[in-house]
């Protein structure tokens, strides 16, 4: 069996210890080497050939956000996965190091020397399996990166510890076709999109989303798992990449055609009646199956509003978030879509709602977009 080799960069030595124990206990996983910074990890890509790099912020000489800066100019495609303390207070560097290319993120849980690292570590294993499944090996520029380590060689450095020695066509899945077109037939306007999505969140809408036309007729509102901060920088991020509009959902927002709304972290997100005008209510009552913004309000608060007239996607992620939930929303007719598992990092929501009958489709992530597209059209040109 070929492991999927993993290099760790970080500054603290028992943080790549801990990690490098945690990786390695998965059989199909292998941490290769560590480096202590992004200057030593680029000295080390030519000969190892990674195929995941797990990689940390803060570092002396050579940070995260350099060592990203400089794997794009070196067009270097390792999948890279920020694993950093940083992005709690400070996530507008976070939402920086994926503009540069990184992957996805995962917040070490108690600050840059977490003890207790393991509470991540399945997020940890199910990214560095997802990401490698994804990408393709990378074409290393040996002279370029010569040259760049060269660059660096310049300053001052300590030297570094000993590290280890060492187009197509949509698949259903869920329901036959026959029973498909006479449910879309039932519906007699798609009014709004209702899409939850947690763990692998972050990479899957900036892959999507900017596949929207700029004259898609119908207002998106998403609940990402995320914590407070986090959110306003997300969604200036996928603002800046998509042709749509995009912003952080905020109390008493008219819902407008051609916007994403993005629930804010610490606030439930529900779809609510104003005259006649349909309005955002952020909701600051308790979590709901142990998120805060949890998808379950989201969804039902929109059915309760708009009926059939609606589209509601459940994707990658942890857990069972939204499953009960969007069962509902298919009862009262509306249509369901979840991403198919070889496309999720984590299939626990998708997994959830499709074992109680909630889903009318299973489409793979590529695949969601077109479908919504699809479905939207069709139906709305016959209003």
């Amino acid at each position: 069996m070929n492991q999927i080799k993993v290099l760790i960069v970080d500054d603290s030595s028992l943080m790549r210890k801990l990690i490098t124990k945690m990786v390695d206990d998965d059989p199909e996983i292998i941490v290769i080497d560590t480096a202590m910074n992004g200057l030593f990890a680029l000295k080390k890509l030519e000969k190892l050939q990674p195929d995941v790099i797990l990689l940390d912020i803060e570092m002396p000489e050579m940070n995260g956000i350099d060592f990203l800066k400089e794997c794009n100019r070196l067009n270097i495609k390792i999948p890279i996965i920020i694993l950093s303390s940083i992005g709690k207070n400070r996530p507008e560097v976070t939402i920086k190091c994926m503009d540069l290319g990184a992957k996805d993120f995962i917040i070490k849980p108690s600050g840059a020397i977490s003890l207790d690292i393991e509470k991540v570590q399945k997020e940890i294993i199910s990214k560095i399996k997802y990401f490698y499944r994804e990408s393709g090996k990378s074409h290393i520029d040996t002279k370029q990166l010569e040259n760049t380590i060269s660059k660096y060689l310049k300053k001052e450095q300590s030297p570094e510890p000993n590290g280890l020695n060492t187009k197509q066509n949509i698949v259903i899945t869920k329901s036959d076709s026959t029973a498909i077109e006479k449910k879309l037939k039932s519906i007699p306007s798609i009014d709004i999109i209702t899409i939850g999505i947690s763990t692998g969140g972050p990479h899957a809408l900036r892959k999507i989303l900017p596949t929207l036309p700029e004259d898609f007729p119908v207002p998106i509102l998403i609940v990402q798992h995320m914590p407070a901060g986090f959110t306003t920088e997300f969604a200036h991020g996928l603002n800046d990449i998509c042709k749509l509009r995009v912003k952080e959902a905020e109390n008493q927002d008219p819902i407008e055609t051609g916007t994403i709304y993005i629930a804010p972290g610490s606030y439930h997100i529900r779809v609510k009646m104003y005259g006649v005008h349909n309005i955002i209510d952020l909701d600051n009552t308790s979590p709901v199956n142990g998120h805060k913004p949890s998808a379950e309000p989201l969804y039902l608060s929109a059915s309760e509003v708009y009926g059939n007239r609606m589209i509601s996607v459940i994707m990658t992620g942890m857990g069972k978030d939204g499953a009960n939930a969007i069962k509902i929303v298919r009862s009262r007719g509306a249509y369901t879509i979840a991403q198919d598992e070889k496309s999720s990092v984590i299939f626990g929501m998708p997994r959830s709602a499709i074992e109680i009958d909630a889903i009318d489709e299973v489409l793979s992530l590529d695949d969601i977009p077109k479908r919504i597209i699809e479905i939207t059209t069709k139906i709305n040109s016959h209003k």
